[in-house]
């Protein structure tokens, strides 16, 4: 038999690790998992741990999940676990249809909209396993209700960070006053700071530009100290001591909980987000007096 796990960025992958540790051992209910992993090698690096978790990978594209519709048919597929059947081609909604059963992944933000933009929650039946990251469970939206949800624990455990010594930051530079993560919501900041209602920022700023290129709003020019830098973002926040400036991402959960001890925190959303992600955003500003969110 086999399993299929789908993911398309560092966010599935950590959450497909959590899950297949938490059930790894030998399984009392039949013969051992045939383990598949399909994968986006543009966005996701391996570790080995992950080979060896998955020594049978493929990489996404339209030929390997028309492929993969065959074993669906022939009933060999048992589980398939995946974050979202919403935008995808023919080939996959067949597969989740044939397979024995659907398992969800966290997503990201999706959890926390009252309307998510990836899950469509009634494309599963009620039930159906979901497991979620829980950064911010109290703010979970309703909708989650209508699944089985696990707990993968925290995606950024805050107290872990700060007894541990801030991560090396190779080629970042430094130091600069002014960490900018590039999230939908950015394209405002220039409006803030024309209007006065943001200070102007210190630099040297670092811009961390999205991954995803549609999704990137930095639009403020660079001065000549500043500069750009490619990598995890998480390894910035928790070497920043002055202002991280955040937008529409899990970037924003990281923010909240990695960043050091008297580091300013800028929240930058766009108009059009979520109440419910808005809610969260403005909780976590009335506890922390170090959190700014612009209205």
């Amino acid at each position: 038999m086999l399993r299929i796990t789908i993911v398309s960025n560092p966010i599935h992958l950590e959450a497909a690790r959590r899950l297949h540790l938490l059930e790894a051992g030998p399984r009392a209910d039949g013969p051992a998992w045939g383990e598949l992993l399909v994968h986006e090698p543009r966005r996701i690096q391996l570790t080995p741990a992950d080979r060896r978790l998955w020594p049978l990978r493929l990489a996404v594209h339209p030929l390997v999940m028309a492929a993969l519709v065959v074993p669906a048919l022939l009933g060999w597929v048992e589980e398939l676990r995946l974050p979202h059947l919403r935008r995808v081609g023919r080939a996959l909604r067949l597969l989740a249809r044939r397979a024995g059963r659907c398992t969800l992944i966290d997503d990201g933000l999706d959890q926390y909209r009252q309307s998510p933009r990836a899950v469509d929650p009634l494309a599963f039946p009620a039930g159906t396993p979901y497991w979620l990251f829980s950064d911010a469970a109290d703010f979970r939206a309703p909708w989650c209700g209508r699944f089985r949800v696990g707990d993968l624990g925290p995606l950024y455990d805050g107290q872990a960070a700060a007894g541990a010594e801030p991560w090396p930051v190779p080629g970042a530079g430094g130091p600069w006053r002014t960490l900018i993560v590039d999230a939908p919501g950015l394209e405002r900041l220039g409006e803030g700071l024309a209007a006065g209602e943001v200070a102007p920022l210190r630099g040297p700023c670092l811009v961390v530009p999205h991954p995803v290129a549609a999704k990137r709003s930095w639009q403020v020019p660079l001065g000549p100290l500043d500069r750009h830098w490619t990598g995890p973002p998480e390894q910035l926040i928790t070497a920043s001591e002055g202002l991280v400036v955040v937008g529409e991402s899990m970037t924003l959960l990281a923010a909240l909980s990695l960043r050091p001890l008297g580091a300013r925190l800028l929240v930058v959303l766009p108009r059009n987000a979520d109440a419910n992600l808005r809610r969260l955003v403005a909780a976590r500003a009335a506890e922390d007096p170090s959190v700014e969110v612009l209205p």
